[in-house]
């Protein structure tokens, strides 16, 4: 063979091979959109309806940037931003009040009188002053010369010549002046004298009395507060007006009349190169095969794929679903995101709420041509507009218009308007000031309900499918549908941040360190679980010792609330109360008690507790070194507790906070206490005399026998919580007190396991009762209570008529059992939430160091957290692990199932290794306890318990199990085919793993093929395997 023909047959080959290349079976075009539309046969070249946006490429219309600029006008009435009007009245009130430095530390003139002068009269002031003497006086004392007196003249007296005359008086200057006048006359004569001065009065006093608070508040603070703060924190304000409002509801609560989002929104997510996300009408017609869109409301955030969706954009759909879900953007607090797939479980429940929302399902459009994307991309820019505000006009900005917005635009000092067509912002920079905002708002409202022209933009935003004939390309007003909205900075919305080409290079700039997101929507290629949880440390658990109490008030740890502390310079000191007053607060006021009411609550009710109390410094005796002397008496401290019942409506619960501060004269510390949560300096000033009621303070207690269960570790500390007047009640490891005021007898009630110090608290208890006789428990002062020990067993028969029939089975009775209970129960919170799996041990507010707390804690500890919950319960002979429920506001399907399995996989581990820790050798047993069917020995671990028929309804009706029992069936690692492939899945089976489930046999049946061969395919390729075998 020639080197010609091997030449030709290699040219041959080569051609070969290009066109095999160029064919349908090329991978690089079979799996693109394209590829498979041309696959399902929806692109031919003949007989295709053609596209709307398919003409864009065949437009060259260039888009009209308008010249004009936007001014406010009188003939249109805009309403304002209510938050604006808002914020700009508080500033004006506190700006009046003096919080500012010019009216705070300026002294000024607060007042000026005019004070008269006395006018005198001249007549009188020169009478009183020269004495007056009567003509007759005068000639009586004048002298009268006769002849006689002349001839007693000496004959050598030198005469006066008038030559010595005229001499004199040539020699002295001729001088004319006027001869004195009255000065007195004279100065009552001039015009210019006043008769009148002002007196003025200066704020001296109260700016340096404002000073002194200023410098005392900033003394006793941690932090450098600003002086605005301090002021502001210094000015008494009328509590009682403040109205408040209901938090029941789900929905946003803002003063704020251009929130950036609304109700139902529907978003389409559509490009190629730089996605284009927009707000669409929230119809089903708006959606096409080709996009992806998320359905937004206050409860649900949908992610809806379409067939022929490209990859882009359903990895853009995922990462903004999950970011409006993690960060309850765009006013919305779903639980999870819910995935859509176009053409897939179309009757499940979630697809029939998406299609309910848009209105039913109705005939949409299928998906465009390839290339619509792109053109799509480049032509809904022609709408875009940004406005710059410059005085009080919005003016166009030159650079910006029909282009992709850049983060650059943005300037602190700036407020900024864009249309998008569909969408309206105000966006105002941190530093811009309030009127600015506020002339922004009114113009930007202006332009959003004014006309809009479209004609010359090769697509209209507001009908970008080109599905509605009722939306013109120009026309006056938009529709209600379409948002405008306010955004400040930092504070955009994930909508508005989509629109940028370059957002995410900036936020990666100023949050170099943050967290990434984490969503619950999970990608195909990996599961979300390839890092499963672990157990956390058994040991630590075992091995924490709590710290003793610690309450801080004014920088001083005061422990219990009596006896020797620290005070704030380091030195010993005692604490000594010095008053106690209490208020009970009322929808709209308060009520003061009187001393013999004083710590009769009801757990209906909220109250204000005032504590006066004084710090004494304590010195060493200089002969002995060894003992203290009281030095001066320290000041006196006021600290304010409101303190909350468990059933107290909202509204009493805000006016005992906002109390607090009104009688604390803004002085002291102010805390919250909570009902059955108790610090044992609220405890202890009542000298065990405090008895919690039920009910409110209002109602009538027609009881004739009352049951109330011992509380407190200390005498002083003892308090009477009243409970059911059942024998359900008792408990054989507490004290109880049995009550008839009508006929004076009192029983002090000990279960048989009770030990010495719970009965000397409940004894304190009872005496306090019988001294104060408090009118609460339908007792008087001429009343003389009848008290008698009864001891578990032995109760007389008035005791056990008052408690119902004789049950043992009622409540836990440890009559026959011969253990020894001298030991304190301890709970843990077992949780995630951190993304690692950790416990934490639940500490006894009122906790002592030594000694035995039979019951330190309550069923609030385990209902009143976020559910669903689990707990870990030592109660020392057994080990109980508590599963809460699923409340009905949230979703428990897909991901977030398979994390709650996870999280209780890891509990039940954790549970089981803790025993193994606690006693090697004989472990205690560990029990799986569900909410709502809690057993006997496990509710009378607690001092009362209430059943929640809400909780016991959505319980499984199953007994006690053995957390080792509950755990092996949780990680069954094998199933059938028909337990696979029926729903609901087996308990604890990850959905997205089906396969790992199936037996090797059944796997090759099922898929027909092996492990290998199926690890080997693609991602894509094993999903729509396992569709069409029913695996997913």
């Amino acid at each position: 063979m020639s080197l010609a023909e091997r030449m030709k047959i290699l040219k041959d080959k080569e051609e070969q091979w290009k066109n095999k290349g160029k064919g349908a079976a090329n991978d690089s075009i079979q799996f693109t959109v394209a590829g498979r539309m041309a696959k399902r046969g929806l692109v031919s070249d003949t007989g295709k309806e053609e596209s709307p946006l398919i003409t864009l490429k065949k437009s060259n219309a260039t888009p009209v940037k308008p010249h004009e600029e936007i001014s406010s006008r009188t003939d249109v009435k805009v309403e304002g931003d209510k938050r604006l009007d808002k914020l700009e009245s508080f500033l004006d009130k506190l700006h009046n009040k003096g919080v500012s430095k010019s009216k705070t530390s300026t002294i000024e003139v607060t007042a000026e009188t005019e004070k008269e002068v006395m006018t005198l009269d001249d007549e009188e002031t020169f009478g009183n002053f020269y004495k007056t003497v009567s003509p007759t006086t005068l000639l009586d004392s004048s002298v009268v010369l006769t002849e006689e007196d002349l001839s007693q003249i000496q004959p050598n007296t030198p005469k006066l010549t008038s030559a010595v005359a005229e001499h004199k008086r040539a020699v002295r200057p001729t001088r004319r002046n006027q001869g004195s006048r009255n000065p007195l006359r004279a100065l009552a004569a001039r015009n210019d004298i006043r008769q009148v001065y002002t007196e003025q009065r200066l704020n001296i006093a109260t700016v340096e009395a404002k000073r002194i608070q200023v410098e005392r508040m900033a003394k006793h603070s941690r932090a450098n507060l600003a002086d605005v703060a301090l002021a502001g924190l210094a000015s008494k304000e009328n509590f009682r007006k403040v109205s408040l409002r209901s938090v029941k509801s789900t929905e946003v609560v803002t003063n704020n009349s251009a929130l950036p989002f609304n109700k139902l929104m529907l978003i389409r997510i559509k490009g190629r190169r730089h996605v284009q996300v927009r707000l669409m009408e929230p119809t089903a017609r708006s959606l096409n095969s080709g996009d992806c869109f998320l359905l937004i409301t206050p409860k649900h955030c949908y992610m809806w794929s379409g067939e022929f969706a490209n990859v882009i954009e359903k990895a853009k759909a995922s990462e903004m679903a999950s970011f409006v879900q993690a960060k309850r953007d765009l006013g919305c607090k779903a639980s999870q995101v819910t995935v859509l797939e176009e053409g897939i479980n179309t009757d499940s429940r979630w697809a029939k709420e998406f299609w309910s929302l848009l209105g039913g399902q109705t005939q949409y459009r299928g998906a465009g041509e390839p290339e619509e994307d792109e053109l799509y991309e480049s032509g809904v820019l022609d709408s875009n507009g940004v406005y710059r505000l410059q005085g009080d006009k919005l003016v166009p900005h030159e650079d910006a218009w029909a282009s992709i917005p850049s983060v650059s635009l943005l300037n602190s000092k700036e407020v900024l308007v864009f249309d998008f067509g569909s969408e309206v912002y105000v966006w105002h920079g941190k530093d811009v000031p309030l009127g600015d905002r506020k002339v922004a708002v009114k113009l930007g409202k202006q332009l959003y309900s004014g006309s809009y022209d479209y004609s010359s933009c090769r697509v209209n935003p507001l009908d970008a499918s080109c599905t509605n004939k009722d939306v013109p390309l120009q026309g006056e007003g938009r529709p209600s549908w379409t948002l405008f909205g306010r955004l400040s900075e930092h504070n955009e919305t994930a909508l508005f941040r989509e629109k940028f080409l370059d957002w995410a290079e900036r936020k990666k700039e100023e949050a170099a360190q943050a967290e990434e997101v984490k969503s619950p929507v999970h990608s195909a290629e990996r599961s979300p679980f390839e890092l499963e949880l672990q157990p956390c440390d058994a040991k630590a658990l075992l091995d924490n010792e709590p710290e003793p109490v610690k309450t801080v008030l004014e920088g001083v740890n005061v422990h219990r609330g009596h006896g020797l502390v620290r005070a704030d310079d380091g030195r010993q000191a005692e604490l000594a109360t010095v008053a106690v007053d209490a208020w009970h607060i009322k929808e709209h006021g308060e009520e003061e008690l009187p001393e013999e009411s004083l710590g009769q609550l009801h757990e209906g009710d909220a109250y204000i507790i005032r504590w006066k109390y004084s710090i004494t410094t304590l010195v060493g005796k200089r002969q002995k070194p060894g003992e203290l002397s009281a030095g001066a008496p320290g000041r006196e401290r006021i600290a304010c507790f409101f303190w909350q019942g468990r059933h107290s409506s909202i509204s009493e619960k805000g006016t005992s906070a906002l109390m607090t501060v009104e009688l604390g004269s803004h002085r002291g510390s102010q805390v919250l206490v909570s009902e059955g949560k108790e610090h044992p300096c609220f405890l202890q000033l009542f000298q065990g005399g405090l008895v919690i009621h039920k009910g409110s303070r209002e109602d009538k207690n027609t009881a004739v026998w009352r049951l109330f269960c011992v509380r407190g570790e200390a005498e002083v500390e003892a308090s009477l919580v009243e409970v059911d007047c059942q024998r359900a009640s008792l408990r054989s490891r507490a004290s109880l007190v049995l009550l008839n005021a009508q006929k004076s007898r009192l029983y002090l009630w000990h279960g048989c396991k009770a030990h010495p110090g719970a009965r000397q608290v409940a004894k304190r208890a009872a005496d306090k009762v019988t001294q104060r006789c408090p009118s609460e428990l339908g007792l008087s002062s001429s009343s003389s209570l009848k008290v008698e020990e009864v001891e578990e067993g032995a109760e007389p028969e008035e005791f056990t008529k008052a408690l119902g029939p004789q049950d043992k089975k009622a409540y836990d009775c440890m009559l026959q059992d011969p253990g020894k209970y001298n030991y304190t129960p301890r709970l843990f919170r077992l949780s995630a939430s951190s993304g690692v799996f950790e416990g934490e041990e639940q500490l006894y507010q009122a906790r002592v160091t030594e000694g035995v707390m039979a019951m330190p804690f309550l069923q609030e500890n385990l209902y009143s957290a976020q559910q669903p919950a689990l707990f870990l319960l030592d109660n020392r002979m057994e080990v109980y692990l508590w599963q809460g429920w699923q409340p009905d506001d949230t979703q428990c399907t897909g991901s977030a199932k398979i994390r709650w399995n996870n999280e209780r996989k890891c509990a039940m581990e954790t549970v089981l290794q803790y025993c193994k820790e606690k006693n090697p050798r004989r472990p205690p047993l560990a029990y799986l306890v569900l909410a709502g069917c809690e057993p006997l020995t496990f509710t009378n671990i607690f001092p009362y318990w209430e059943k929640d028929a809400s909780v016991a309804s959505k319980a499984p009706k199953s007994k006690v199990m053995l957390v080792k029992e509950a755990l092996s069936k949780l990680s069954k690692q094998q199933y059938s085919i028909e337990e696979l492939t029926r729903k609901p899945l087996p308990e604890g089976v990850d959905p997205l793993r089906l396969e790992d489930y199936l037996s090797d046999q059944d796997f090759k049946t099922l898929l027909e093929m092996s492990r290998v061969e199926f690890n080997a395919l693609p991602n894509w390729k094993q999903k729509n395997l396992k569709k069409s075998k029913g695996l997913f």
